[in-house]
């Protein structure tokens, strides 16, 4: 039929289901064999991240879209009831990057006229946190805080420690880290929110945390007690996660911090400690495994804004 898109087999991309991609298809449907191909990469973290976007995109246009029919002002009366529904700038942000991101992969599978792009003109917009890094006396603190008398915080000072430990890692890698990641006196792992692969030295400090919990012996087995349930790994995580943040509060309070600590505190402090010990942007992007300088710098902002003040101060005393 002229005019009409050719057909598509995505059988080697989404096995075992054996289906065939056209011009018909729904963006509910595509977003679907998206979210079913990272979780079978693992990258757990982005498939619930498209799946949201997915549900408010149905939710409030419907879930019969043909994904070609996805327009600028298709977009745009989305992001207006977003805005009715009372969604915050930064969910807003997450859902559109997620839209986004699909509709680059139908343009790359051949499924969307790329000259009808509807993003071309439309800034998504994020609004900026509260802070999340704290300087390196504080991280200190932490270290060397006592918790032997305090009930069961113990295992989640130290998967703060470990997480600062190895650049920042993700609370998720944490919690699915497996005894078959330390070989050769590294720790090899593919990040679950977006498969970028790491290789970190072991370190002294974050060998002594990891034998309190692990003998390193069966290869499967996960490294910390967070995972139990076979089938429930996810929900496993996101549990420990809510845990791991209400015990930090408590650490938090010990210490009468002003920041609070929080699971992505760790990330966070290890780009700014990093930044003022004088290592550059670049190098720091590369150790947090993200894919531009400018996603670090949004890392380092508060950083930015510290040194202005500090330099503020001392010009104007």
């Amino acid at each position: 039929m002229v005019g009409r898109i050719p057909l598509i087999d995505v059988e080697a991309k989404y096995k075992p289901e054996l289906v065939t991609i056209n011009s018909d298809v729904t963006f509910s449907y595509f977003s679907d064999h998206i979210i079913a191909e990272m979780k079978k990469e693992n990258r757990l973290g982005n498939a619930k991240a498209y799946d949201n976007a997915k549900i408010i995109f149905n939710k409030l246009m419907g879930d019969s879209v043909l994904i070609q029919n996805v327009s600028e002002d298709m977009v745009n009366e989305f992001i207006h009831k977003m805005i009715l529904k009372k969604l915050s700038i930064n969910s807003r942000g997450v859902h559109l990057r997620a839209i986004r991101a699909t509709i680059n992969r139908a343009i790359k599978d051949g499924i969307y006229d790329a000259s009808n792009y509807p993003f071309k003109n439309i800034s998504i917009k994020t609004q900026k946190t509260r802070k999340r890094a704290v300087n390196k006396d504080v991280i200190k603190m932490v270290e060397e805080l006592d918790v032997s008398k305090e009930n069961n915080l113990q295992f989640y000072k130290d998967l703060f420690m470990f997480s600062f430990y190895n650049r920042g890692m993700n609370f998720v890698d944490i919690s699915f880290l497996k005894t078959k990641n330390i070989e050769s006196g590294r720790i090899s792992y593919y990040r679950q929110k977006t498969g970028h692969q790491f290789s970190i030295k072991l370190t002294d400090k974050a060998k002594v945390i990891i034998d309190r919990y692990s003998k390193l012996k069966d290869p499967e087995s996960y490294i910390f007690p967070i995972i139990y349930r076979k089938g429930n790994e996810y929900l496993d995580y996101k549990n420990a996660m809510r845990l791991m943040n209400k015990k930090l509060k408590k650490i938090s309070k010990i210490l009468e911090l002003d920041v609070p600590l929080t699971t992505y505190v760790t990330r966070h402090s290890w780009a700014t400690i990093a930044k003022r010990s004088g290592i550059s942007t670049a190098i720091i992007s590369e150790g947090l495994g993200h894919e531009s300088e400018e996603t670090t710098q949004v890392y380092l902002d508060s950083f930015e804004n510290d040194v202005l003040d500090d330099a503020n101060e001392l010009i104007i005393s």
